[in-house]
């Protein structure tokens, strides 16, 4: 089954994607960081997990998921079959599958509840953006497919339908903040004494600081350029927009606003220790790349602590599980916020 990543507008000819990109999947198993699906031009795709056993990260194909050591959840594997059924794939088919999967039952009655509720108000909010960017477009000469990009971006980051119009720029992410925007915004805040709270290896502490931080800012710095478009109209006659860095960064929102979460989950983590290695597999997975300079990275030697470490009276896998299930949760209501 061949399976193409795509960029939201039909303008493949303008780059390459040939190292592939990352796109998070928003799974319940009971992973320590999460999963991710490593999406190629011309080759399948890969599940990407972090070794439990070791350092680095665990690669499977989307048909050998069984090889990973563990059990996905009914949910997960739901979710990454109607991924591989996919010709072609973008970030918006992976959330939209994910809330699909969601509404049908696959995660449990509450997360089922939050998913229909996140579900009914996304084809209004996408209409109501549609016809904002073509008010926003009337008169203004234009590359044929910045329409459809604008729309896809905006829906995907959360902007009020609203605040897309002239002058808009400020409005959009400060009075009404996009919900993602308003946690991305939170952890970048609270990052560093977040971390620094946790007794772990300090080197491995910096080193999540260090690669969270930088992708964090360039979220937000996605954020406001697009902001920055509504503010000056004119600029969009001759907007050189890159596809390739923007998707890339969108492929991974939902993945580092799990991060964020996570972060407040950190007074409620039985073990600092495994806490800090959670959130240094996650931001790995998010920040994983093929290229040579991968090797270089912060976090490509970080490896798991010893489960002899991990308290006793705590049931390692039921806290995970209802942590990632929390997690699952807030992400949902992310979604209804912007509707």
């Amino acid at each position: 089954m061949e399976t193409l990543i795509v960029d939201p507008v039909p303008m493949r000819q303008t780059f390459s994607l040939s190292t592939g990109i990352t796109i998070f999947l928003p799974t319940t198993s009971p992973l320590c960081g999460g999963m991710a699906l490593r999406v190629y031009p011309d080759e399948q795709p890969q599940l990407l997990v972090p070794n439990p056993l070791g350092t680095g990260v665990m690669v499977a194909g989307v048909e050998g998921r069984d090889s990973l050591g563990f059990t996905l959840a009914s949910f997960d594997q739901v979710l990454i079959r109607q991924i591989a059924s996919f010709k072609t794939l973008t970030p918006q088919d992976v959330r939209e599958r994910f809330l699909d999967t969601a509404v049908k039952g696959f995660a449990g009655r509450e997360t089922q509840k939050l998913a229909r509720i996140a579900t009914n108000g996304r084809t209004v909010r996408r209409a109501a953006i549609h016809r904002r960017v073509s008010e926003l477009l009337t008169g203004v000469r234009v590359h044929p497919g910045l329409s459809a990009y604008l729309e896809n971006i905006f829906f995907h980051l959360g902007f009020s339908p609203a605040s897309i119009r002239i002058g808009g720029g400020g409005f959009a992410l400060n009075e009404r903040t996009p919900p993602r925007l308003a946690v991305i915004r939170n952890a970048l805040r609270g990052l560093a004494p977040s971390l620094k709270s946790l007794e772990g290896n300090a080197l491995t502490t910096a080193g999540v600081i260090m690669v969270a931080t930088e992708a964090l800012r360039r979220i937000e710095a996605l954020y406001g350029a697009h902001a920055g478009l509504l503010n000056d109209p004119a600029r969009l006659a001759h907007f050189n927009v890159s596809y390739e860095g923007a998707i890339r960064e969108v492929a991974t929102l939902d993945g580092w606003v799990r991060f964020a979460l996570m972060l407040e989950e950190i007074p409620r983590a039985p073990c600092a220790v495994h806490m800090l290695a959670d959130l240094a597999s996650l931001a790995q997975i998010l920040s994983h790349s093929n290229h040579a300079s991968a090797a270089r990275s912060p976090l490509a030697s970080v490896s798991r602590p010893s489960i002899a470490s991990w308290p006793r009276e705590v049931d390692r896998g039921l806290y995970i599980e209802e942590r990632n299930e929390r997690l699952l949760h807030m992400s949902l209501l992310y979604d209804i916020k912007e509707n």
